[in-house]
């Protein structure tokens, strides 16, 4: 072995030795008592433990979410001093939700003061450049990192949690962190991932480092969605390779795209993928449809509670409304199904509807067969949105209702869905 291996191999078992710091092994551990102890309302000691955690935490996003918790908890404690300089932290590491702290009842008591109104409008401000379909950024960086570090683990087969955690992982966009924290949770199951899926992984990498030459495509349906909602923001958009169980999801900092999804060929080996990952394996020419689905869920006021309906309603709205944007629906192939058994799904889905469990109709997976798919909840909400679109005279109004709904049970009565599937032979 070269010096040059050597070194880099011993740069990597230092890493593995540090990977499981005690700082880090502590972090459950100081989420749990801060949550305890607001719980409690010891707020003081609440917020102090929740800083305590930003300091640990590894990712942008956490660290600034654990110092808006923090700003809660003295704000709770009728401390505005402390309560406005962990809001201002979590501002200066990307924070800037202007409608949850506006509304978020633990900030009440900071709401008449100049500094805490000043901190919104500078949060404004941020928002505001999101605006332009033109200037939102899509970026592809961390699918050269993703085979960067891949090529490095085929030289160090041993070391494959080190190298991704440091040279993908550490090194990537924030928005790969976000979908790290969100998605894949887990250096081993990433790996692990991967390697059931070796000849796979290494058959869609042209297809991965194409994502870029799409980005005109992606654009065009920003300029479109502005048309039918003039109030949309364009947030960031990062593509990367994730641990396929989610083709995308959204964050405070963007839109996250799992490109690995989305990366089939005709010649794709799908062998070592099991029938709900075949089933839900997209080509390239489906990414500019996939990221309007994630966009509708960045822009779409989120649901109060959690029942199925409005589980169901929030996923269909992003399907029918990508569908408008792009002239593709990202779930046909439940449209298939779901259109020849309709009423035979209609009448389960009522049973279970007004409950909060998703159980068997959204992220189900494990449960699609080769007769029937999982995740009819995307159909049956994609049906009521339909419904209520062609119900409405004022289409832009129709697209604004959806956007912005509160009232899940109104919004089904309204589409009148549930009639005029009756009416059906």
């Amino acid at each position: 072995m070269s010096k040059k291996n050597v070194v880099a191999l011993l740069l990597l078992l230092i890493a593995a030795v540090s990977y499981g710091q005690p700082s880090t092994a502590n972090l459950d551990s100081l989420r749990r008592q801060a949550s305890r102890a607001v719980r409690a309302n010891d707020f003081i000691k609440g917020a102090s433990l929740y800083q305590q955690q930003a300091q640990v935490e590894k990712y942008q996003t956490a660290k600034a979410n654990a110092q808006y918790n923090a700003a809660c908890a003295y704000a709770n404690a009728n401390t505005p001093g402390p309560a406005l300089a962990a809001l201002k932290a979590a501002a200066k590491l990307g924070w800037h939700n202007v409608a949850l702290a506006k509304s978020d009842a633990d900030l009440a008591s900071l709401r008449h003061l100049p500094a805490f109104n000043a901190m919104l409008d500078r949060m404004a401000k941020v928002e505001a450049k999101q605006h332009s379909p033109r200037k939102a950024k899509l970026v592809t960086s961390d699918i050269g990192l993703f085979w960067k570090a891949y090529d490095a683990t085929l030289k160090n087969p041993g070391l494959k949690e080190e190298i991704y955690q440091r040279q993908y992982f550490d090194k990537g966009s924030v928005g790969l962190q976000d979908y790290y924290l969100s998605k894949i949770r887990s250096t081993y199951l990433f790996v692990k991932n991967l390697d059931n899926k070796r000849a796979f992984y290494r058959a869609i990498r042209p297809n991965t480092e194409q994502v870029a030459a799409m980005k005109k495509q992606i654009r065009a349906g920003f300029i479109k969605l502005k048309e039918l909602y003039p109030p949309a923001r364009f947030p960031n958009v990062y593509f990367m390779i994730g641990r396929f169980n989610a083709g995308g999801t959204v964050s405070g900092n963007g839109m996250l795209i799992s490109v690995d999804m989305e990366a089939r060929s005709a010649d794709t080996p799908l062998k070592e993928l099991t029938l709900w990952e075949r089933n839900n394996l997209g080509s390239l020419e489906e990414l500019p449809t996939i990221v309007a689905h994630e966009h509708i869920h960045s822009i779409q006021k989120k649901p109060r509670g959690r029942t199925l309906l409005e589980g169901a309603i929030h996923e269909g709205m992003a399907d029918f409304l990508a569908e408008l944007i792009t002239g593709k629906n990202p779930n046909a192939r439940l449209l298939t199904y779901g259109n020849l058994h309709e009423k035979e799904v209609w009448a389960a889905f009522q049973q279970e509807m007004a409950g909060n469990s998703w159980r068997n109709w959204i992220a189900n997976g494990d449960q699609e067969t080769a007769e029937k798919p999982a995740d009819l909840g995307y159909y049956v909400g994609y049906k009521i949105c339909q419904a209520y679109y062609e119900e409405m005279p004022d289409k832009k109004q129709a697209i604004y209702d959806m956007l912005n709904v509160e009232d899940y049970l109104a919004f089904l009565e309204k589409s009148r869905y549930a009639e005029k599937l009756a009416l059906r032979q």
